[in-house]
């Protein structure tokens, strides 16, 4: 037990005592500043046995509780150490009143015996309704804790996942450039070691700044660039108030891969792609358009775990303060993302 538990505990039956000393001077018609004190100090004589009783019934028949198969116990033991609680309580009054104050006093009487039973019961109770407050109060943390570890996990998962995803996607590629004997492949291999480079080092962290983002992205389309020729559009703006206010990294970048990969990469005649980033107020809005030649919903087309991965990333790290809509409509594919990225 530290030094501050033992504190509260003192502070306890401090209060304890000085509360049952007000009582007992309000009961007698005492007055409160001159008996106050008096009636405290008589009302000491009892605190080691409620002491006991109270310890007792905290740290050895509370635990019985959550063992089904020793109820029985659990109320044997109660009842027991109320008796004898009850007769040390007896034992103590009896002489203090005797010894001390000389006044008569009737060890066994039923009205006293009751009274002494309601006094234990009441200590009792107030002790652990106050103890138990504490257990609920440390149990909800304990699993609020449980609950923050698991849904980290599940989001470093699903962060794991995003790094091979995206890597897969890029080397088919460069895979394509390397078929070709293109001269761009060697810059192309440059641009993604840059880009895998942010991916596995500065995305570590839990926040990056929008503006660096926006920067990997940006690097990310002139590299799918290198693989097409003129007949791909590529329209990319940025609006940022404040660019460094702090996003989760790589929320965006899977929406990119997804314009190129059925966008560009799924269509044989010319392409168009359009990305827009705003940020003002703290409120991020992201858009991403592509034409499409057979337009249909990323996960009917192989799998679209980025997608998937992304979407689940926005509900663990901005929980109702994102809106996601994802939209087919006239051989064109729209992704719009808005997040409110103000401090928590």
């Amino acid at each position: 037990m530290n030094r501050i538990r033992v504190g509260y505990h003192i502070l306890f039956w401090s209060v304890y005592l000085l509360l049952n000393g007000l009582v007992v001077c309000i009961m007698s018609g005492w007055s409160l500043p001159d008996d106050l004190p008096y009636a405290m100090y008589r009302e000491a004589y009892s605190l080691p046995v409620k002491l006991a009783l109270t310890y007792f019934i905290f740290y050895y028949v509370l635990p019985l509780y959550l063992e089904r198969s020793k109820l029985r116990k659990l109320i044997l033991l109660t009842l027991a150490s109320f008796v004898i609680a009850t007769f040390f309580y007896r034992v103590i009054i009896n002489a203090y009143f005797g010894y001390i104050e000389h006044k008569p006093f009737i060890l066994f009487n039923l009205k006293g015996i009751v009274l002494t039973v309601f006094d234990l019961y009441i200590t009792i109770t107030s002790a652990t309704i106050i103890k138990m407050i504490k257990l609920r109060y440390k149990s909800q943390e304990v699993e609020e804790q449980l609950i923050r570890e698991k849904l980290q996990s599940e989001l470093s998962f699903l962060r794991a996942q995003t790094n091979p995803h995206f890597l897969f996607n890029t080397l088919n590629n460069l895979y394509v450039l390397a078929r070709k004997k293109s001269e761009k492949t060697a810059n192309a291999i440059m641009m993604l070691a840059k880009i895998m480079r942010f991916v596995l080092y500065d995305c570590r962290a839990p926040r990056i700044a929008v503006a660096d983002e926006s920067k990997v992205i940006q690097d990310y389309i002139e590299l799918e660039k290198l693989r097409y020729n003129d007949r791909l559009t590529v329209r990319f703006t940025e609006q940022l108030d404040d660019p460094h206010t702090a996003i989760a990294p790589l929320l965006l970048l899977p929406f990119v891969e997804n314009s190129f990969k059925h966008g560009a990469n799924s269509t044989t005649g010319e392409a168009e792609i359009h990305i827009d980033v705003t940020l003002l107020r703290s409120t991020l809005v992201f858009k991403v358009e592509n034409t499409a030649e057979n337009v249909m919903e990323p996960a009917a087309s192989g799998g679209g775990i980025g997608l998937k991965n992304v979407q689940r990333q926005l509900d663990l790290v901005y929980p109702e303060r994102h809106e996601l809509t994802i939209e087919k409509e006239n051989g064109w594919f729209r992704a719009l993302l808005k997040i409110e990225l103000w401090e928590e």
